[in-house]
């Protein structure tokens, strides 16, 4: 399994990433998301109504509200974990990776849960630090080079900052 990150710094940017993953052929259980609740207040604040277009479900999220809306409504596997550095929610099969790698109070931080769950301890640092600055995560799950090159192509044209785990 590869799997392929970029980092977002507006929901707009995100959303577009999510739209294109999915276009050529991924599913919501192919990618997940991480951000600090301070920056889901940010991309989903009610200034947008984006929370009453949620609430509406996945369907209606997708139309109102874009594929970031409807990822995150659409999601059975969505969580948060409290680390040194405050909250975070997590959605996609990256909240069954991180259970797996034993991650419940993180005393060390998002980084070193990624490391556990398999990335590398450079690419977690950045990931981690990103999330600080108020950015937001897309992981994509890719289970062939094939898949990999098409989620690195989306990622990248919708503008996000990429790095391959």
């Amino acid at each position: 399994m590869k799997t392929v990150a970029g980092i977002f710094d507006n929901k707009i940017v995100a959303d577009t990433a999510v739209a294109q993953l999915l276009d050529v052929g991924f599913t919501k259980d192919d990618i997940s998301l991480i951000m600090s609740e301070e920056t889901k207040k940010t991309f989903f604040s009610s200034t947008d109504d984006e929370a009453n277009r949620t609430a509406k479900g996945a369907a209606a999220g997708a139309t109102l509200g874009g594929a970031l809306g409807a990822l995150i409504a659409g999601l059975t596997v969505a969580g948060s974990i409290v680390t040194s550095g405050g909250a975070l929610l997590l959605s996609g099969p990256i909240v069954a990776v991180l259970a797996g790698a034993g991650v419940g109070g993180v005393a060390g931080g998002l980084a070193g849960a990624l490391v556990r769950a398999g990335f590398a301890a450079d690419e977690a640092n950045r990931y981690e630090e990103e999330i600080k600055r108020g950015k937001a995560v897309v992981v994509v799950h890719a289970e062939n080079d094939g898949k990999e090159s098409l989620a690195k192509m989306a990622l990248r044209n919708s503008g996000a900052m990429l790095k391959a785990a």
